[in-house]
């Protein structure tokens, strides 16, 4: 009866993952995001802006002064489904499919308050050398574009259900900070960095 039980288990949670250069690091776009401690930017309440504020105020003759709030957060995250197929009849169904796109960056940027952003073909950044103040390590400043082609053939079985989504997990980096030009502060702001580790997309099937 136990062994019954341990099969029946397993069968209706199975994931494969498929091996997958795709990075798409644009994450205001992402299906569902979570973040296992912290939280994001666009999660930051006025009386904390005004609290990490603070930490930042002391006037400076000429750049940045910044303030981290949430260091490498660990996030896990959905992109987009790619396909959810059901059977309810009685046999097999037998399925072909074929996907093909282009990676994106790795690495993505957002900003509050008056801290400005600049975006050219291939990369996006912060304004007036944010990013040398944050001093980031060198994986913060990875770009890569390549292409992917994948082709699976699968069953989906009576009763059970197949999705497959892109999936992946990353790390968030977020604070504020605040520009001086001759100690007059001239910006002021909200950062945050995302940065995909990892990705792939996952083909889970489930009993209906």
């Amino acid at each position: 009866m136990k062994k019954i039980v341990f099969f029946v288990l397993c069968f209706m949670m199975l994931y494969v993952a498929i091996p997958s250069v795709y990075a798409d690091s644009n994450y205001h776009a992402y299906e569902e995001l979570h973040v296992n401690s912290g939280k994001l930017l666009s999660d930051y309440t006025d009386s904390e802006y005004k609290k990490y504020y603070k930490k930042v105020k002391k006037r400076k003759f000429m750049g940045w002064r910044t303030y981290t709030v949430n260091s490498d957060l660990e996030a896990n995250y959905i992109t987009e489904t790619k396909f959810s197929y059901y059977n309810d009849g009685y046999s097999a169904i037998s399925y072909h499919y074929e996907y093909e796109s282009s990676s994106y960056s790795k690495l993505a940027l957002s900003a509050t308050g008056s801290i400005q952003m600049s975006s050219s073909s291939n990369k996006t950044s912060f304004k007036n050398n944010l990013e040398g103040s944050l001093k980031l390590s060198a994986d913060y400043q990875l770009t890569k574009e390549e292409t992917e082609s994948v082709e699976i053939d699968f069953d989906v079985d009576p009763g059970t259900q197949v999705d497959l989504y892109i999936y992946g997990e990353g790390l968030i980096t977020n604070g504020v900070a605040a520009r001086y030009f001759f100690w007059i502060r001239a910006q002021k702001g909200g950062y945050e960095l995302f940065l995909v580790t990892t990705q792939y997309q996952r083909l889970e099937k489930t009993r209906i």
